[in-house]
């Protein structure tokens, strides 16, 4: 039977389909297509169309690089022609415009077992470099008489780092798992004489997600769990933090400033929730001084992770909530104005002397870069969110605000 070629003689792109595609340029890189007829053998095809015929009655079939597309309307559940294609070997993706069904089959890439060696040794090694970086918060602390053992102090430090940001990433594992979703162990990210020890830690999914629900639990699932561990360790750091007289304290760090030339002092800022945590918690009278465990750094590092994490740009997880419930083209609107936002705040800082943080130039541009590549989507794009869903997007939307500060840390000399 005679079908239409669409070849890009840019990119090699091609798209033959069996009735005519109305469409002039490439999708891929925007070229004008070259079209032309040829003829294709359907029985060669038989295996497919008979895999179809009690799922999804199609109009037009076209034949792609590396997958299929069929146009039409479903007659099975979605979760059944994703089981029927996936033992042979294709990730289906349902998309609908202008009341049209589209079925796009894209044959699977073998994924190799996720490495259990590889992300034990970047444990050890993180685990290692934030030790020395909690000795370093610790030792001042120590020669102003405020804490006896430096080394308690690292160890408390390091398990307190690694369980916020260990646990934030376990949990976008089990739910990966418990959806069916491959995805890699926690790889950590050692930054050795970095001002924590890390660089914070990721996973790799592996295979497409299901659905768009799935993506929300699979966004929102670390932020939530890192959120609630941070929060629980700055309770805790804030109930050990010792009260002094601040006259004493003012007299003690002068003398180690005066002692230690080139001291600078790291601050962070606030946030809605650590303002929370404090009026509830810290009732310090009037002339002293609440120090600040070193531990309490590590839930407000805790903090800021869970808001970089949760930004709407690209398939971070707040990007993966965003894409699931503002669709394709709002989500990248967004991500792109999210990405400057971030920019011209950053610029806006730095020129007029603002307290905020210059980073957000760099993760502006990284954000707008991420954004470029766009975010693939959930397999299921077409079935309609829950109520449940949507409460979990707004809850993501809350603890950005409650974790969000223009400037979450400055330096002080």
């Amino acid at each position: 039977m005679m079908y239409k070629r669409y070849e890009c003689p840019n990119c090699d792109f091609y798209e033959i389909s069996k009735y005519d595609l109305h469409r002039e340029k490439c999708p891929v890189c925007g070229h004008n297509y070259h079209v032309f007829e040829e003829e294709i053998d359907e029985d060669r095809y038989n295996w497919l169309f008979d895999a179809l015929k009690n799922h999804f009655h199609f109009e037009n079939f076209v034949i792609r690089p590396n997958s299929f597309l069929f146009i039409g309307s479903m007659i099975s559940d979605f979760s059944v022609i994703r089981e029927t294609f996936k033992n042979m070997g294709y990730y289906p993706f349902i998309r609908k415009k202008e009341g049209k069904i589209y079925l796009h089959l894209f044959r699977a890439k073998k994924q190799g077992r996720s490495s259990t060696a590889l992300p034990l040794i970047l444990l050890t090694a993180t685990i290692l470099s934030v030790f020395y970086a909690g000795l370093s918060w610790a030792k001042p602390l120590q020669d102003m008489g405020y804490l006896e053992n430096t080394w308690f102090t690292g160890a408390i430090f390091t398990m307190a780092l690694i369980l916020i940001l260990g646990s934030h990433e376990m949990a976008h594992k089990i739910t990966a798992v418990k959806n069916k979703v491959e995805a890699s162990w926690p790889y950590f990210i050692p930054m050795p004489f970095f001002l924590i020890g890390t660089m914070g830690a990721v996973i790799s999914i592996k295979s497409p997600i299901p659905d768009r629900r799935t993506a929300i639990r699979l966004g929102i699932s670390g932020p939530v769990v890192g959120f609630i561990a941070s929060v629980i360790v700055i309770i805790i750091g804030m109930i050990i933090s010792p009260v002094v007289p601040s006259a004493e304290y003012g007299e003690k760090a002068a003398e180690y400033a005066a002692s230690h030339p080139g001291t600078y002092t790291v601050g962070f800022g606030t946030t809605l929730i650590f303002e929370i945590l404090g009026r509830l918690l810290l009732s310090t009278p009037e002339g002293y001084t609440r120090i600040m465990h070193p531990i309490v750094v590590t839930g407000i590092i805790g903090i800021f992770v869970t808001a970089l994490n949760l930004l709407p740009m690209g398939q971070l997880d707040g990007g993966h909530i965003a894409r699931s419930v503002l669709g394709e083209k709002y989500h990248m609107l967004v991500s792109k104005t999210i990405a400057l936002s971030l920019v011209g705040i950053g610029l806006l800082g730095s020129i007029l002397k603002y307290d905020i943080w210059p980073g957000w130039i760099l993760w502006g541009f990284l954000g707008y870069i991420i954004s470029m590549r766009g975010h693939p989507g959930a397999m299921d794009e077409i079935t309609e969110l829950t109520g449940k869903d949507k409460i979990l997007a707004l809850v993501g939307v809350i603890i950005f605000i409650l974790c969000f500060t223009p400037t979450p840390i400055y330096v002080v000399p």
